[in-house]
């Protein structure tokens, strides 16, 4: 009801204002500055006298509505001189502007000061002039003082908190939202998922220098997509500047963790412009090596029963194992950017972007798992390569046709995530434990591992229980094509403003595929089929001497380290096996038969692998939008819009009956039927947006916005496997309903030109049909009958488990505090002083829906004829926070511009956040982050006018990502990856 009450009203000023006498004209062009030549960003452009205006874009392009007669059009940026241009403009006239900005900085050889206030200033001016709620990072602010790649320049934005992988910004977590519920999009076009199972995206394989900037849309307008449930990040490309620059850079540095060169990269950029600057070309690139090893302890914990520990209110975990992993991993990137655009005059523009990237891991990961519950120890290493490779390809253009402005353009882009090679093989070591396990289960975890309590010394003990290997493929193309129209209206300074169409088509084609080959290595009498290819290997001391042992395979090289840098003394590796003799056992045996006569190979295929994990989807999603402008003279801007969003979705997986356990003993499929399923779903999404600004230095907005995130795509994946052996159901259907969630917004912006912005946001969420797995058991007459899943009642009593939307709505909400200063102005030494902080603070209540299985007493029992005990399901919800949603983030940056130096220190804080929510009344089971505190620093001095030497210090506090089991405080999680230490070059062969 709400819904049609704010359409309806949305259309009946829709059309109020298309009555209105359109006239009106355009003005465009480009701003540059007379520093560098360069696209000058941020630039504000503004009819005087009024609040009409835009900002240049990061290609330093604008386009705006002036009303017809004699107007004054003014052009401003921080350190630059305003200019005012009078000009006379007729009804439908398209007049071209460009503009070089003159600086008012003090230059010393051509050396500019305020490097780090320009590109602050540039992103504060995209922020406070754009139509939503968005925060940005300038092209300046990415440039001059580099981060390693955009995840971690853009999570030092408000509200935005990075999800790390080996101590890299890996992918964004947007007000505490899962990276799955954000969307990350190119040039405006969507990115593909990069991850094999859900919708999220890596950012961690795109270098900064590729782009010209970032925005992160909070609250969208209608003519944004609305797939981003918490939040769009949309990386814009570079175009061409004029006159030909080239430069080249090279970077090497030190990584604590190796203790030795852990980083190599080199880089170049290319461009110029042609026919009389109308057409552009550019090209960068760059590949770079970089070590990601990291140590990491987990502890895993067992609870049940219901009745508490003596002396405690709560029942006590036990520890089951305690685990020291070592990943020694070298991430490999190539990226290449090739761009161009040509200018048709009158602000109509087409463009060609192609971008390439391609991240490659090297990992070798070696784990040692103290078994408590199984009274042994397991040393398993894993040789793993995997790639990711995206191919981006959009072609868009911009006209300007009769005093309206339309934009269109199709896109392509794919990514490809394969692991090729990924060989473990698990050695055990039987009963190592000197005491009676049942002692060990309430102790830390770490003293598990004392010498005084097991005894690890003989290594000729150790014999190979099994190996396996696995492939993987998975794909994502993502194909789109959009149109937008703007037509002004305005009756001259007092109502002006444009109504605005368009629609846009994706489509998305998805594919998983896995193979997985395995052999148990302990079993053969006399070894077997190894002997006979390997008749020398060495056996194992273990029982009569007729395993395999480790001692052929170990790595003569290898060198224990302080693990954790010497956290806990009693966790370290002694040893490790070599990658060539690894890889020359699977060689060896990968072909090989066992002699039993089964005709199974000792690493055989295992068909559950591809049964439970392989799919196939085809997704087509249309969108449409109607949204108009309204500016009330100087003070009230109203942008009122709806988007409709439909989708189709097809998907393709496996289903049958008898499938069978992980490591099946036959390579042979099971009878196994495709199961194909299609769903639609569509929405009305009303937008509606309100900017009152009753100063020049400061406005109010406010936002009423709706957004949604769709499936995770193994989720979609509809199947019905059944494994007798367990007696359970994994059900899976493309009917879930996407994440649904309605958006408040409110901004406070104060900003004054010379010093800067201080901006208060609060936000609030309320978020329907969030996704989770019940697992139950098939009982006939309730909502888990056997008929409900296309079963027979002979499969009563089995455990199902299948994904559903949530009947319960959460609540997000938060409030940020962003503060961009800088002291031009000041004639001391403090004109350098460049300040950004942040701080959000959030909080959130979902409730988590849990069956409890249990068995009660057959009131009908008679021996013989039906069982003494009948299956139950107790539905039970338990309240707490959001996964991933921190109570407080903060972000601290103090730079200092000085004659040819320019440094910055950066401190980000996060917040403990929940990981594992409670399954039981007591929280027993509950599991969450600790705060985490990270310094980085930034440096660069310009030796001369093209000559640029530039380092980081990374993480140059040590800081480590820890986890830990809530109600014990004992660690689950702990993993170090030290810091890191870069110098490079930078020289402009042509500037």
């Amino acid at each position: 009801m709400k819904t049609n009450l704010l359409i309806s009203i949305f259309l009946w000023l829709s059309l109020a204002m298309g009555n209105l006498v359109a006239q009106n004209a355009t003005i465009t062009g480009v701003v540059t500055e007379d520093e560098t030549n360069g696209f000058l960003i941020g630039t504000s452009i503004t009819i005087k006298g009024t609040t009409t205006g835009v900002v240049s874009n990061s290609n330093g392009q604008y386009t705006m509505f002036v009303p017809a007669g004699k107007q004054t059009i003014e052009f401003s940026f921080i350190g630059f001189k305003t200019q005012s241009h009078e000009l006379e403009f007729k009804p439908g006239e398209v007049i071209t502007l460009n503009v070089l900005m003159q600086s008012e900085s003090q230059v010393l050889e051509g050396i500019v000061v305020s490097a780090q206030a320009k590109g602050q200033m540039a992103a504060v001016s995209r922020q406070i002039n754009a139509s939503g709620v968005i925060n940005a990072v300038s092209e300046e602010k990415l440039r001059e003082l580099p981060d390693v790649n955009v995840a971690d320049a853009i999570g030092r934005l408000p509200g935005l908190m990075i999800q790390r992988d080996g101590g890299e910004g890996q992918k964004i977590i947007i007000r505490g939202l899962d990276p799955k519920f954000n969307a990350v999009a190119i040039n405006g076009m969507n990115a593909p998922s990069s991850s094999a199972t859900d919708r999220s995206t890596d950012l961690n394989m795109i270098s900064p220098d590729m782009v010209a900037g970032a925005e992160v849309l909070k609250a969208n307008t209608a003519d944004k997509d609305a797939d981003g449930l918490g939040g769009t990040v949309n990386l814009i490309m570079k175009d061409a500047p004029s006159g030909l620059r080239m430069n080249v850079m090279a970077e090497g540095g030190y990584h604590s963790q190796i203790r030795n060169l852990g980083r190599m990269k080199l880089g170049i950029m290319a461009s110029n412009r042609y026919f009389s600057d109308k057409f552009g070309v550019i090209l960068s690139a760059s590949a770079d090596e970089t070590d990601r090893s990291n140590d990491t302890f987990r502890a895993n914990y067992d609870v049940s029963g219901n009745v508490p520990t003596e002396g405690l209110d709560y029942t006590r975990p036990w520890i089951t194992a305690s685990n020291v992993e070592s990943n020694v991993e070298t991430r490999m990137r190539y990226n290449a950017n090739l761009n161009f655009d040509w200018t048709l005059g009158a602000g109509s523009k087409i463009k060609m972007s192609n971008l390439y990237s391609r991240m490659e891991r090297d990992r070798m990961v070696r784990q040692k798992r103290y078994d408590v519950s199984g009274n042994r120890m397991r040393f398993t290493q894993r040789d793993i390569e995997s790639d990711m490779t995206n191919f981006t390809n959009i072609l868009q253009g911009d006209f300007n046709l009769w005093g309206t402005t339309l934009n269109l353009g199709a896109g392509r882009s794919q990514v490809n995530n394969n692991t090729p090679y990924s060989h473990d093989m698990e050695y055990y070591l039987d009963a190592p434990f000197k005491v009676s396990t049942s002692t060990l289960s309430y102790l830390a975890p770490y003293l598990v591992m004392d010498k005084r309590l097991v005894d690890e010394s003989d290594i000729t003990k150790w014999y190979l229980y099994r190996a396996s290997f696995d492939l993987e493929k998975a794909k994502e193309v993502e194909y789109s094509a959009w149109l937008d129209w703007m037509k002004p209206f305005g009756t001259g300074k007092i109502v002006n403003g444009y109504i605005k169409v368009g629609g846009k088509y994706r489509g998305k084609e998805r594919s998983l595929e896995t193979d997985r080959r395995y052999g148990r290595m302990d079993l053969s009498a006399d070894l077997g089929g190894i002997a006979t290819v390997l008749p020398d290997i060495a056996k194992s001391s273990n029982k009569n001497g007729d395993q395999i042992g480790l001692m052929d395979l170990l790595d003569p090289n290898y060198k224990s380290h302080e693990f954790l840098n010497g956290k806990y003394p009693n966790l370290r590796h002694d040893f490790a096996l070599s990658r060539s003799g690894m890889r020359d056992y699977y060689n060896a045996l990968k072909d090989v038969v066992e002699p039993s006569g089964s005709n199974n190979h000792l690493y055989q295929r295992t068909v559950a692998s591809m049964i439970h994990k392989d799919y196939s989807g085809r997704e087509e999603m249309w969108a449409a939008y109607l949204m108009t402008e309204i500016n009330f003279g100087k003070y009230v801007t109203f942008i009122p819009g709806v988007r409709y969003d439909y989708s189709f979705l097809k998907y393709e997986a496996l289903s049958g009956e008898n499938v069978p356990e992980e490591e099946s003993e036959s390579e042979e499929l099971p009878p196994i039927e495709r199961t194909s399923d299609i769903e639609k779903f569509d929405y009305f999404l009303p937008q509606i947006h309100l900017r009152i600004k009753p100063f020049e230095w400061f406005d109010i907005r406010l936002a009423y916005t709706q957004t949604l995130s769709r499936p995770d795509y193994n989720l979609l994946a509809p199947r019905t496997l059944i494994a007798p052996t367990t007696r359970s159901v994994t059900w899976q259907r493309t009917n879930l309903k996407p994440v649904f969630s309605t958006n408040y917004d409110a901004v406070l912006t104060f900003y004054q030109p010379d010093y800067g912005m201080f901006s208060v946001s609060g936000f609030y969420k309320k978020i329907d049909n969030f996704i989770y797995t019940r697992s139950a058991y098939l009982l006939e007459g309730t909502a888990t009958d056997p008929g409900n899943f296309g079963l027979s009642t002979a499969y009563s009593g089995y455990a199902v488990n299948y994904p559903l939307n949530s009947p319960y709505t959460a609540d997000l909400k938060g409030i940020e505090f962003d503060l961009q200063v800088q002291f031009r102005k000041l004639e001391n030494f403090m004109k350098g002083i460049v300040v950004s902080a942040n701080t959000t603070f959030m909080d959130s209540k979902m409730n988590y829906f849990e069956t409890l299985r249990g068995r009660v007493r057959n009131p009908d029992f008679v021996a013989g004829q039906n069982s003494p005990f009948l299956p139950v399901n107790t539905d039970v919800v338990y309240t707490d926070r959001l996964l991933n949603q921190p109570s407080t983030l903060l972000n601290i940056s103090l730079g200092y511009d000085y004659r040819r130096f320019s440094g910055r220190v950066s401190c980000n804080y996060q917040d403990g956040v929940l990981v594992a929510e409670q399954h039981r009344p007591d929280g027993a089971d509950k599991e969450s982050t600790r705060a985490f505190t990270k310094f980085d620093a930034q440096f660069k001095y310009n030796i001369n006018s093209q000559f640029t030497v530039y380092a980081t210090m990374a993480n140059f506090t040590n800081s480590t990502d820890r986890q830990r089991r809530d109600i014990t405080n004992f660690p689950s999680r702990v993993e170090y990856y030290g810091s890191a230490f870069y110098i490079g070059l930078k020289y402009d062969i042509f500037k």
